[in-house]
């Protein structure tokens, strides 16, 4: 199925299949939403929908799988629920076999003062390329994808994307962004190691204070990963 989406070079998608395209793009907030889902900007996005370009395999998988529908009908207008067979389907050495399934949280860090949240469970599995976690150096079984919202990190982390987590991170071991954890609340921030064992919280935003720890708050604030993608490689 997938084939009949990128991999023949000399059989593109017909006027139906794009005006499908266009019908799923329409499901998200923004076409900027849905380029931060795919790793790709909103200007190639746009692309794929006016035709201009061939869209790969796994952004309409993720595209379609957010959206709750399926490949079988965005290829063809079949109807049907996604699945995992269809999203690893065989024959796209290139695409599906490139495919990892990344656990998606129910989990809703803020990028801001704090998100509560209950004890955080899979809600879904979104596909990410192995190549991607390879370069970003993350084992697929340490790989979490958690929602952000808020604007306290703009530009670099858009409210309302989704973030790749890297949850091998039990501490700030250095510079970089962070998932948080204060009791119930999550919350995304970038960390600065500080004088004396200080941590300092950064808003990428300029409108937002950074805030500094020390010691002993430095010492028992409590990391659940480190945020290596949102839209894009951070």
């Amino acid at each position: 199925m997938a084939d009949q989406i990128s991999t023949d070079p000399t059989e593109g998608p017909d006027a139906a299949f794009y005006e499908r395209l266009k019908g799923l793009l329409d499901r998200f907030p923004t076409l900027q939403k849905a380029a931060d889902l795919t790793g790709y900007s909103s200007e190639q996005v746009a692309k794929w929908r006016d035709g201009k370009a061939r869209p790969p395999f796994w952004p309409l998988a993720i595209l379609c799988r957010q959206a709750g529908r399926s490949m079988d009908w965005l290829a063809g207008g079949q109807a049907g629920a996604p699945g995992a067979q269809e999203l690893a389907a065989p024959g796209s050495d290139d695409d599906s076999g490139n495919v990892a399934f990344v656990p998606l949280l129910d989990v809703v860090a803020s990028a801001g003062p704090g998100h509560e949240n209950a004890r955080p469970y899979e809600i879904d599995q979104l596909p990410f390329p192995r190549s991607w976690l390879q370069r970003l150096g993350l084992p697929e079984q340490h790989a979490r994808f958690v929602d952000s919202r808020g604007d306290s990190m703009e530009p670099t982390i858009a409210d309302g994307s989704i973030c790749l987590v890297d949850t091998r991170f039990s501490h700030a071991r250095k510079d970089g962004i962070y998932v948080l954890v204060d009791g119930p609340n999550v919350r995304i921030k970038r960390i600065a190691i500080g004088w004396q064992n200080s941590i300092v919280l950064i808003s990428d935003n300029e409108r937002y204070a950074s805030e500094t720890l020390a010691p002993p708050d430095a010492e028992a604030l409590r990391v659940a990963g480190r945020v290596v993608w949102a839209g894009g490689e951070l």
